[in-house]
């Protein structure tokens, strides 16, 4: 749920057809080969409580996360992981990165590895973030492979892969290994239960001062013509009415916020596909078209000249502040959390969101998933040098039996939540916190019902992170994009392909990243574009290309 589209919403799975998952099914389950958690014990068909006689501890990895920051220092302190503690007799203890930027966690969880001090439980993105992929961190001994567990100690998870084909294919590697406890949401679901008569699942987005917009006159734009029209009007016409023209018209959180509009040429900022052919998006035609946009915008004062050093702090200071006239970011944890700070300093401030923009003569492309899914890999895996991989088998589980899916999605029943009719319903506490903190911001000092970590999310939880009128409209208009584009999650290379990979992308893009800033700010001219993809193409991209439509092929070819 963060920064760059592909992080809006994390790690997921579909809640689809979770009665399903609590009344029946067998294992359908493949055996990988070198599958080593074999066991004479019965498989369990519940998971009893406590889980254990006597107490245990079990150590986490995980990154914060920036709604839990704001408000705690540990995940200890959520509500939920106390009670959790109560129900199973399991401790956690959280070990959380210094930071919560991507590459710092990374070089800390790779120096975590390298010291051979593993901790029990690893949150983390194996197929994008782990050199050689899931199955590389299983042949190297740092995490399990779950098949054996997951079929003799998680009765709720196995039910629920047997419950979609779809969930019990996007759980695997391409040789039938599973290697995480998943997040799972249901986006199916949240069609049920939003009161929207024209429901919708797209949770981040372009944002934008609609009260701007009228009071200039102007519609909201949709190509990218249109958005020259209204940054220009924005940077010349001073809507915000402080008389200084110091509006910042487009106004990224960092270079991954401006990567974004690359989409708007109907390109991904990273892999993607047309048809069934796998493109690199800044390796195409389309990509020296953005930015050869972007530059213009930039030159001409359009795009706030700090964007690259912006940080959270200073972003919300823009935004808050009447001077940003638009971003993108999520529906809650940005938008909505800004609509009610704004508001309840003007009441006359009106936000609203856009289509995904696109290039006119094309069509709208959003490159989120919007079906069910396990989001690029990412979920809680146990490690090979667990003393309890058992217990932590069934911690994991509980998560995804209703009554740990309620606990984890909607906290405490009397503090965070109450039962109105058999459905749960947030407390005021939490959707009109008198601290002033977002909807997630207060839910999360009780719950994980914000997002991450193992669980099944109870799907009434959407309507009502979702429920100011204005997160209504917004999300419908966010869904306007096509998702044909979009490349399917649990796309998992080889062994052999994901070191290849993995070599070859270190230094594109690590080279991309540093000329897409040169070029949108002029320091590299679009001149250079050729030379450019030459480079590229000398660094290999050509056979990152064909390693990742190697590996989606097989994706589409799994049962």
């Amino acid at each position: 749920m963060k920064g760059k589209l592909g992080k809006a919403s994390a790690f997921t799975l579909s809640f689809a057809l979770l009665a399903s998952v609590f009344s029946s099914c067998s294992s359908n389950a493949t055996q990988p080969a070198g599958s080593t958690q074999k066991s004479e014990e019965a498989s369990i068909s519940t998971i009893p409580l406590p889980i254990v006689s006597k107490p245990i501890t079990l150590r986490m990895f995980v990154a914060m996360d920036a709604k839990v920051a704001a408000t705690m220092k540990n995940y200890n302190e959520i509500a939920v992981f106390k009670e959790l503690e109560k129900r199973t007799g399991i401790h956690i203890d959280f070990i959380h990165p210094a930071s919560m930027d991507g590459a710092a966690i990374k070089e800390q969880f790779n120096l975590m590895i390298a010291s051979g001090d593993i901790p029990d439980l690893i949150y983390y993105n194996w197929i994008n973030d782990f050199n050689g992929g899931p199955n590389k961190a299983i042949k190297d001994g740092v995490i399990l492979p779950l098949n054996d567990l997951v079929d003799k100690y998680s009765p709720n998870l196995k039910k629920f892969m047997n419950s979609d084909p779809r969930a019990n294919k996007q759980m695997r590697t391409d040789d039938g290994t599973i290697y995480v406890f998943p997040e799972a949401q249901a986006p199916d679901q949240y069609a049920k239960v939003n009161p929207n008569p024209n429901p919708a699942f797209q949770t981040f987005g372009w944002q934008i001062r609609q009260d701007w917009l009228e009071k200039l006159n102007l519609k909201s734009p949709e190509t990218i013509d249109d958005w020259y029209e209204v940054l220009k009007a924005f940077k010349t016409k001073n809507p915000s009415g402080s008389g200084k023209n110091d509006e910042i018209p487009l106004a990224p959180k960092g270079a991954g916020d401006l990567q974004n509009w690359v989409r708007a040429w109907g390109i991904n900022y990273g892999f993607y596909k047309d048809g069934d052919t796998v493109k690199y998006g800044p390796y195409t035609p389309e990509y020296k078209d953005s930015l050869t946009t972007l530059a213009k915008w930039y030159k001409e004062g359009l795009i706030d000249p700090d964007f690259a050093l912006t940080d959270a702090k200073q972003f919300d200071a823009k935004v808050v502040g009447n001077r940003a006239g638009s971003w993108t970011g999520s529906t809650s944890g940005t938008f909505g959390r800004f609509v009610q700070l704004m508001k309840a300093k003007d009441p006359t401030v009106k936000l609203l969101g856009t289509v995904p923009p696109y290039v006119k003569g094309t069509k709208s492309y959003n490159f989120n998933i919007d079906e069910i899914k396990i989001a690029s890999g990412g979920g809680v895996a146990i490690s090979a040098k667990s003393k309890y991989a058992k217990e932590a088998a069934m911690w994991l589980d509980y998560g995804y039996s209703p009554e740990g899916a309620l606990l984890n999605t909607f906290g405490i029943e009397g503090e965070s939540y109450k039962m109105v009719n058999g459905s749960p319903q947030l407390l005021p506490e939490i959707t009109n916190n008198p601290k002033g903190l977002s909807i997630d911001e207060a839910l999360s000092k009780y719950s994980r019902g914000s997002g991450g970590l193992a669980f099944v999310m109870t799907p009434e939880i959407w309507h009502q992170r979702m429920a100011l009128p204005e997160q209504q409209q917004v999300i419908g208009l966010w869904k306007a994009g096509s998702y044909d584009r979009t490349m399917p999650p649990g796309v998992t290379p080889t062994v052999e392909e994901s070191t290849k990979i993995a070599s070859i992308l270190s230094s594109v893009n690590t080279y991309r990243d540093e000329q897409f800033l040169k070029f949108v700010m002029g320091q590299t001219p679009i001149s250079e574009y050729d030379n450019y993809m030459k480079s590229l193409k000398g660094m290999g991209i050509e056979d990152a290309i064909k390693i990742q439509q190697a590996a989606y092929d097989r994706y589409m070819a799994r049962k």
